[in-house]
């Protein structure tokens, strides 16, 4: 009986005795509220799902005739082959629109089950209730910091390539049919160009670019939210062998202290396993979006590398702000994404300094176990389980970017100048 009485003392004091609400759940909702705006539309209702519905279509009708282009110049087919109407040219739009094709189905799949990710996530939260576990006060600022920058980063971006591609010396409607015609050369020659068709292909155009920048962005904050949680049980660890360590007079513990002790161990144990459960339950939904973002990212910097060193028109012109722009934006993203996801990696071990600095005299089997369990235990992102997103994986992909595009300029046939504005595909 008394012991009972004590358990159930010890529980109470071990655990939050009101209920928690997780910032990084309540920001990750809002903003995939907000997804339903750019053809994504969750568990949204049927309105939303008509407009996702139109949105595919239409991304679904502009990517068979960017494909049909590519197949027509490759058969020899296509009528005019030059400037952005090249193969490169055509097979870079086709690329870009399968990229943010591909991001739509996929984040439409991870908006759907967001309701029940959140609903573990959630329910895992409260296995962080011990006492010791400290909040996170500034996550939901970092979420909105990040999301609030890359936005503004892409906007910027978006702005050159127009600028890239407008000519301002006309009348508005003559404007925007050589925009349309010198962005999307790859899928319309001037014979087929209407305001009919210019119109769609503008707005598509602008939505493609928000997914192209929403991948990256989602695997940003989802990184951000795990390694908010890593980073509380770290500092739990930290906080309770500090505290067992500063002890003045171990001798006196008696068996209700170390039974409390051994409790205590085992919860933060138990956390840390739910939260390799929770790293694993997220993988398996974002882990298609990995494997997306890496291949696209790889492709898109080969590209505007490729067409960057490549020597051709002036150094200051327009178009080569552009590419240099281009460039480095995509260089960042993918850097920042990557780098944020593999910190759920680092930080899924950093506990087991403060374990090695535990005395003796608290050692017990529940320490032991965690020691063993973050030792052992392979806790990181993955792209479908064919690569682990770790600090290595930048300088793996940063050389495969260097061998790729050296090849690329080996055995490029084509003029000895590339085309300005080809490039342009990457955001049209």
């Amino acid at each position: 009986m008394s012991k009972n009485k004590n358990l159930h003392k010890f529980k109470n004091n071990l655990l939050l005795p009101h209920s928690y609400n997780d910032d990084f759940l309540q920001s990750m909702t809002r903003i995939v509220h907000l997804l339903r705006w750019v053809g994504i539309p969750g568990m949204e209702g049927i309105i939303w799902k008509i407009w996702g519905l139109i949105v595919l279509s239409l991304l679904l009708i502009m990517e068979g005739e960017a494909i049909w282009k590519v197949v027509k110049a490759l058969a020899g087919w296509a009528i005019d082959l030059q400037g952005h109407r090249s193969v490169t040219a055509r097979l870079g739009g086709t690329m870009f629109y399968s990229a943010a094709l591909l991001c739509l189905i996929q984040c439409w799949r991870l908006s759907h089950s967001w309701r029940e990710i959140s609903k573990y996530w959630a329910s895992i939260e409260w296995t962080l209730s011990v006492q010791y576990v400290p909040r996170d006060p500034n996550i939901k600022k970092r979420i909105y910091t990040v999301a609030i920058c890359v936005s503004a980063l892409a906007i910027v971006e978006h702005l050159v390539a127009i600028l890239s591609s407008f000519d301002f010396s006309c009348e508005i409607s003559t404007c925007f049919r050589k925009f349309v015609l010198k962005s999307h050369g790859f899928m319309i020659l001037e014979h087929e160009y209407s305001i009919w068709i210019g119109l769609p292909v503008f707005f598509m155009s602008l939505i493609a670019t928000v997914h192209w920048n929403l991948r990256d962005l989602i695997i940003m904050l989802t990184s951000m939210g795990l390694t908010s949680r890593y980073r509380r049980l770290n500092q739990c660890v930290k906080i309770v062998i500090t505290k067992n360590n500063n002890i003045d007079e171990p001798n006196k513990a008696n068996n209700n202290t170390e039974f409390s002790r051994m409790y205590l161990w085992r919860k933060i144990r138990e956390a840390y396993v739910k939260q390799a459960m929770l790293v694993r339950k997220v993988d398996s939904s974002l882990g298609s979006l990995i494997l997306l973002s890496a291949f696209f990212n790889f492709y898109f910097i080969c590209l505007q590398l490729l067409l960057r060193i490549t020597p051709g028109g002036s150094v200051f012109s327009l178009n080569q702000i552009y590419h240099t722009v281009s460039l480095t934006w995509v260089c960042l993203r993918t850097g920042y994404s990557v780098i944020a996801a593999a910190d759920v990696n680092k930080c899924s071990k950093m506990a087991l300094p403060y374990i090695y600095e535990c005395q003796t005299q608290y050692y017990n089997i529940e320490i032991e176990r965690l020691q063993k369990q973050l030792s052992r235990d392979y806790v990181a992102l993955t792209g479908m389980g064919f690569f682990y997103l770790n600090r290595t994986f930048v300088l793996q992909m940063a050389g495969a970017v260097v061998t790729y595009v050296l090849v690329l300029i080996q055995y490029d046939d084509s003029d000895p100048v590339l085309p300005t504005n080809s490039t342009n595909i990457t955001l049209f």
